[in-house]
């Protein structure tokens, strides 16, 4: 969760405070008194919490309720603003797509309960393998989407194949047959859009999973 809100609050209070001293105290030519501290602290208590407030609703409305991860209307933003920085300092984006395998035989055999375990499970993985930079989301349903910031030459290699390895290793034993698929999208050179990467990644992942299938 950000501070933005808690921060502007509180700038905006103290900048206030300062004038409201100067008008009374400098300009006006009013004795000094003690509450005036009493005030600013109200006042300061008062522009925390709203702040806070609007921190936690940003945040939340950010995010997928189940996994925690950043939503998919989200994701198109900042997609929006880190292809723009791509293309000022001329790098690349990884758009990669995550499906698990068999999800719906969780959900059938185990209910719904476990398939939302399961989805934690995922996401929080996800989350603990990319790096600093890299943002995941949940795209809709068992797929997740993940942005890829400063590609380098063995992304395809090291990258994706250490991602896969990552999700086999499930801590709960009634998942571990439960794999995924990936697919994968490179910008600008695949697309010079969310969309058109989305459908190239998406048709790598189906085309994956259609081979373990095989």
């Amino acid at each position: 969760m950000g501070y933005q809100g808690r921060i502007f609050s509180i700038a905006v209070v103290i900048l206030f405070n300062i004038i409201r001293y100067y008008y009374y105290h400098q300009y006006l030519g009013l004795p000094f008194k003690w509450n005036f501290f009493i005030l600013t602290f109200i006042f300061l208590t008062i522009a925390w919490w709203c702040g806070k407030q609007y921190d936690s609703a940003k945040y939340y409305s950010e995010r997928d309720p189940l996994t925690n991860t950043f939503n998919r209307r989200t994701i198109e933003q900042k997609f929006q603003r880190i292809s723009a920085v791509c293309d000022k300092e001329k790098k690349s984006l990884g758009v990669i797509m995550v499906d698990l395998n068999n999800f719906k035989d969780v959900n059938d055999q185990y209910g719904h309960q476990k398939g939302d375990e399961l989805l934690n499970q995922v996401a929080t993985k996800l989350t603990n393998f990319v790096h600093k930079k890299d943002l995941v989301a949940r795209w809709g349903g068992d797929e997740f989407v993940i942005l890829v910031s400063h590609l380098k030459e063995e992304f395809n290699n090291d990258y994706i194949q250490a991602l896969l390895r990552s999700l086999k290793e499930h801590n709960d034993s009634e998942f571990s047959s439960i794999g995924a698929s990936i697919g994968f999208a490179i910008y600008p050179t695949d697309g010079d859009n969310l969309q058109k990467l989305i459908q190239i990644a998406d048709r790598g992942m189906y085309e994956e999973k259609r081979n373990k299938d095989k």
